[in-house]
Order: C-alpha cells, then structure tokens, then sequence
C-alpha cells in the first residue's frame, strides 16, 4: 500500500512539474537593468536612432518569450543588450563631437579677444613711444638764441638764407595744405612758391621796389596749388599788370581731386578745424616774414635781415605738415609708403629721387622747347603720371625753378609752362581709373640755385621738381 502511494504521489508530482511555467532567460532581466540605467537615458537623448533599435530587438525579444521561444528570446535579448550598447558608445561620440565644437567655440572667442588686446596693447605701446619722443624731443629742445647784428657781408648772407627758408617754408606750407585742405574756398589767400618776391636782375624781394606794397602773394610768380574754385583764381590783393598764379591762368589745369563731381581727399573732411588753423598761422607767419623781408631791403638803412623769423616760419610750416601726416597714419600702422615709392622710383634706374621734408622729389631738366613741352619731356610726364596714378594717397606738387630771375612781363610764360606740366600729370595721361589726387603748380623763380647763378653752368637751375607729398609719418 505505501508502495502504491509513493508511486501515486510520484506520478502527481510529475504531472505537476509538467505543468509548471517556462522560466524567463536571464538576458531578459539583464535588458531591463541595462534599459534602466543612466546610460540608455543618455543614449536616448544623444543617439535616438541606435537607441529606437535596442527598443525594438528588446520588443521581438519579449514577444519570443510570451511565444514560449526561449531560443529566440535569448538570443534577440542578447541583441538588444548588443544595440543598447552601441546607442550608448554613439552617444559618448555625439557628446564628445558637442564638447569639441563648443571648445573650438570658446577658442576662437579666445583668439579674437586675445587678437583685440593684441592690438590695443600695440596701440597704447605706439602712443607710448610717440609721447616718448615728444617728451625727449622738449626736453632736449635747445631755446632759439637771437642772432644779433653782424658785419654787412654776413648781413648779406644772412638775408640770402632767410629768402631761402621762406621759400623752404612756403613749399612745405604748400605740400601741408595739399593734405588738410587740396581744394581752396573762395576768398583763400593764395599759397606762394616765392618768397617775398625777387626783383629782376638782382635777386632782391620784389616787395622792396620803390612804390610795390602788395602782399607777396599778390606778386609775381606766387602760386597757388592747382585747384583753387572757379571765381577765385587771382591772388587776393594782386596788384594791376601783376600776373595771377599758375593755377589761376585761363585754361590751367585744376587739382585731379578738385574737379567737380570728384570727390575730395579724405584729410580734407570736417573734423581737420585745428589743423587748418595751424597751417593757416603758418602761412600768416610765412606773410609777416615777407614784410619783413621787404623791410630789410627797401628801407635803404641797415636792419639785420629776419633769420630767426625765417627759421621760425619754416619750422612752423615743417610742424603742420608733420601734423597733418601724423592725423593720417594710424599708430598700429608702420610707415613706410614713402618708402616703398623711392624704392619703385629708384629701381626703374632713370628718376635719381631724393627725399626732402615735403615727399619723394624727381628733378627734371630739358622738358621745354621755349614755352612748350617737348615729345621727350612729354613722355618722361607720361610715365610719372602712372607713377602717380599707381599711388594715389601721394598729392602732386610741380614746382618751377629758373635759371635767372623772371619779370611780371615773363610770368606769364613760367606760369603756362607749369601749367603744361600739370595737364600732363593729370589723370588723361594715367592708366586706368582717374584718381582722386591733388596735382599743384608752384613758381619758385630763382630763389634755390643749385649751381652758382653768376656761373657757367647756371642753366641747370632751370628745372622742374615732381614731388610726391608723402601723406604719413616718415
């Protein structure tokens, strides 16, 4: 009996094992850990794709399950913890491509704000310097000691040299006002080449005739720059019978920047008051200079000719011309266009420029047969008008020199012949577009001889300087 009851007992119990329900494959559990995880969080926000993958395997795996395919569930669970694992090394990808993009980001603000105070220091260290050189240059400043008087001979001497820096002055003057103010308001004094006027034959101030009381740029040969406005072309104050500056003869060529329509230099805007009133205080000195000059010679009694005031006039002209460039260079810029121009001009092997106060100067001999230019000077023009052309910022001055000193009857003809020379500096005889650059004649007469006027060699003082007014700091 216990017997049968064993075996009664062991058939239910397999019976009831028969029934029991198939166990879940331990991939399953370990899906639902990994899906939980901070991992699968992240996975779904930076890799969506890989993660939707991983949910769909996990999905066939479960439904495998429910279908009593416990080989299929386990190896589509083991997919899913495969898909899951390659959504969260996608994301670990798109955080690090997100962490890179917004560190280049903050690199190139660091670059541009490292750049902004590179520059600025460069700019503070460049006002530094230039205020260091002011200060030095004060410092070491010596105070201008009174000539005193001298014996006649000296006398002499010192005359010559005060006629020859106002003649100095009265180029710089001229080159200055070229960049604050290229085109002239109506009623402007005329710039003069001359100073004070030579008399003919014996190269004493004009403005020392018997009965010749005219301000000296109302006498002959005083030029102002090309360019002046139509109505105001006769020197302010000219006297009948004398000759009007070479800008102000009928049909002379203006300023190439002062035509109509063109549009004026850019150190001519508003905004340059204080340097237009510095250049005019100059000019105002260079004009008492004039008076004086004119006193010492046509008084007929012994008065010490004005060397200290010429000094001053030309170091006043010098420093307003020294502002205006200074107004125009920017303190994180180098200088040296002036210098890339007299390298050009001296590589083509023909020019010999030479560098003055004013600019980059080209002296030309020979351009005239009588009072017209010749086909050699003509072309010798034409190719300094590319020159010009192909630098623009430089403003054109052509001053006249003469071997002798000229009359109010031979003014005229000087003044045509600086006036051809213009026309062929202008922007007609350039390549390409015409530039916007002031070109002015000055007449200088034969007040700065190169060679001895009593000599016999003192046509080469006939000659006509092209200066390239350098527009920035030397």
């Amino acid at each position: 009996m216990s017997a049968r009851r064993l075996a009664s007992v062991a058939a239910l119990g397999a019976l009831l094992a028969a029934c029991a329900p198939i166990p879940r494959p331990a991939v399953l559990d370990e899906l639902d850990h990994v899906r939980a995880g901070a991992a699968a969080a992240e996975s779904k926000r930076l890799a969506p794709g890989a993660f939707a993958r991983a949910e769909k395997l996990r999905g066939e795996a479960l439904a495998a399950h429910e279908r009593e395919d416990q080989a299929g569930a386990q190896i589509l669970g083991e997919q899913a913890v495969a898909a899951h694992a390659h959504a969260h090394a996608l994301s670990r990808v798109a955080r690090a491509e997100a962490a890179e993009t917004e560190a280049k980001a903050q690199s190139s603000t660091g670059e541009a704000s490292l750049a902004s105070l590179e520059a600025e220091q460069a700019r503070v260290a460049a006002e530094l310097d230039a205020l260091d050189m002011r200060i030095k240059v004060a410092r070491d400043a010596q105070p201008v000691v009174p000539s005193g008087k001298a014996d006649p001979d000296r006398e002499k001497a010192r005359l010559a040299a005060a006629r020859s820096l106002a003649l100095q002055a009265r180029l710089l003057c001229g080159a200055a006002r070229l960049l604050i103010a290229p085109t002239r308001p109506a009623g402007a004094p005329a710039d003069s080449a001359v100073p004070a006027g030579a008399q003919p034959g014996n190269a004493q101030p004009a403005s020392a005739q018997p009965g010749n009381a005219a301000p000296a740029s109302a006498q002959p040969g005083n030029a102002q720059p090309a360019g002046a406005q139509p109505g105001n072309a006769q020197a302010t104050g000219a006297q009948p019978g004398n000759a009007q500056p070479a800008s102000a003869q009928p049909g002379n060529a203006q300023s190439t920047g002062a035509q109509p329509g063109n549009a004026q230099s850019t150190s001519a805007q508003p905004g340059n008051a204080a340097l237009v009133a510095q250049l005019d205080e100059a000019t105002d000195a260079i004009g008492k200079l004039d008076a004086d000059l004119a006193e010492t010679v046509g008084s007929g009694r012994t008065i010490p000719a004005p060397i200290d005031q010429a000094s001053r006039a030309r170091a006043g002209c010098l420093a307003a011309l020294t502002a205006a460039r200074r107004a125009a260079t920017p303190v994180t810029r180098a200088p040296g266009v002036g210098d890339a121009l007299l390298a050009e001009l001296s590589a083509a092997g023909t020019w010999s420029p030479v560098r003055d106060d004013r600019g980059i100067v080209v002296t030309l001999r020979g351009l005239f047969a009588g009072n017209a230019l010749t086909k050699a000077g003509e072309a010798r023009l034409r190719e300094l008008a590319r020159v010009a052309a192909a630098h623009p910022s430089f403003p054109v001055a052509v001053v006249v020199h003469t071997d002798r000193d000229v009359s109010a009857r031979e003014e005229p003809a000087w003044a045509a012949r600086a006036d051809a020379v213009v026309r062929a500096l202008g922007p007609a005889h350039a390549e390409g577009p015409p530039a916007v650059q002031p070109i002015a004649p000055f007449l200088a007469g034969a007040a700065a001889p190169v060679v001895d006027p009593g000599g016999s060699e003192r046509a080469r003082n006939a000659r006509v300087e092209i200066v390239f007014v350098t527009p920035e700091t030397l």
